[in-house]
């Protein structure tokens, strides 16, 4: 091939780069508004569609109702093209997500952790991946990666975990372990992390460049993104503010464990004032939360020391990174109802500058959310060099830009 040729290649590659990161950011475009849009020439942007059409990564698409278009002919991104997976390995459920590449979820399956530590736990991960995969849509190009979240800070040069709520699993080697078991896996992350990302792409963060996930459940921990970017840290241990060796010393934590006690004790009270039946055994923080919902004045007591408590962690992020929003999710965060009133309260006496508080738009998936979204993030690409060097390898070196 000539250096003419190969610029000329190049230049289209890059012309049908263009149109096609636009068709990704709009949905949907016609050829005039692609033109428009990148201010190309018609017959450039039209050349450029009909590489990106030949290699199958973009086709015709419905035209948007309710406008003019004048038989005009929509094009959007083939997405289809293949699958991603998400999987979140919770103390209690591994969570899986079938997701397209743009990072939309076709299928879930929610699977139930069996006891029997490592070995369990990868037959359970197995059990969610094939029940996914039997969902893959035929004629595609399959699983192309999966994102694997964990509970802990998976060491890089390792690949072992590490500051995990699961003692058994502290130094097990995730990344290697997973590999047989998860064709084309692309990565495991802190659970959290992905959290915050899977807000920033489709959740209440969306709108915003600089904003703190926490999650509170077993745990408590943060996820920062910071100017649009997931800030890891230099280990990535950034936003472990509540980590297992320091929970002998965190009494006021509002993880589950110390929520639990929290509960007892008061309930013991209760029995000794003679306000509760001294057979009766304290509530579950489930049920705690849904006797709040209806008024229980005891109830009422623990959520607003919870809140409290919440808020202490919530001070602690914004007095360091002074973020505007701050989202709340995790199995005890979701209870917003009953927790933002006092939450926004006593965060507003601790700190010069409260930043807003939002409970998390996406619930129990914002983990699988983020994972899907950072695989199809990997995926998505690599399919897109594929493609577009196939089509290259099957034209002609004279071909000219138009």
């Amino acid at each position: 091939m000539t250096a003419r040729s190969a610029n000329l290649a190049t230049l289209r590659d890059l012309n049908a780069r263009s149109v096609l990161d636009a068709l990704v950011r709009e949905h949907k475009l016609s050829r005039a508004e692609v033109a428009r849009r990148l201010g190309m020439s018609k017959p450039t942007a039209n050349h450029a569609i009909e590489t990106l059409t030949a290699a199958g990564l973009v086709r015709e698409a419905a035209r948007p109702e309710g406008e003019l278009h004048y038989g005009a002919v929509f094009f959007e991104p083939a997405f289809d093209l293949g699958q991603v997976l998400g999987i979140d390995i919770g103390g209690r459920w591994i969570r899986g997500a079938l997701a397209d590449l743009g990072g939309g979820v076709v299928a879930r399956y929610d699977h139930p952790r069996t006891e029997g530590g490592a070995t369990a736990l990868l037959a359970d991960i197995a059990e969610v991946h094939a029940r996914l995969t039997a969902d893959a849509a035929p004629g595609t190009a399959g699983v192309l990666g999966t994102m694997v979240a964990v509970a802990g800070v998976v060491e890089p040069e390792s690949g072992r975990m590490r500051v995990t709520s699961e003692q058994e699993l502290e130094g097990y080697p995730i990344i290697e372990a997973l590999s047989p078991v998860l064709p084309n896996l692309l990565d495991v992350d802190n659970d959290v992390n992905l959290a915050a990302l899977g807000e920033l792409r489709r959740g209440a963060g969306r709108e915003s460049e600089d904003f703190a996930f926490l999650a509170v459940g077993s745990g408590v921990g943060a996820g920062l993104v910071l100017e649009g970017r997931l800030r890891r840290g230099r280990n990535g241990a950034a936003g472990e503010i509540d980590y297992p060796g320091h929970r002998p010393f965190a009494v006021d934590s509002p993880a589950a464990d110390s929520l639990r006690a929290l509960i007892a004790d008061g309930h013991r009270a209760e029995v000794r004032a003679g306000r509760a039946a001294g057979g009766e055994e304290p509530p579950t923080p489930e049920e705690l939360f849904a006797r709040a919902r209806l008024g229980d004045p005891f109830a009422l007591k623990v959520v607003r020391e919870e809140a409290h408590r919440m808020a202490g962690s919530i001070a602690t992020i914004a007095l360091v990174v002074d973020v505007p929003l701050v989202v709340v999710g995790g199995g005890v965060g979701l209870n917003g109802a009953v927790l933002l009133d006092p939450l926004r309260s006593r965060l507003a006496q601790m700190v010069p500058f409260p930043p807003r508080v939002q409970i998390s738009e996406l619930g129990d998936a914002a983990v699988l959310i983020g994972a899907v979204s950072v695989a199809a993030g990997t995926a998505w690409p690599r399919l897109i060099d594929t493609r577009l060097a196939d089509a290259r390898s099957t034209e002609s070196p004279q071909g000219a830009i138009r």
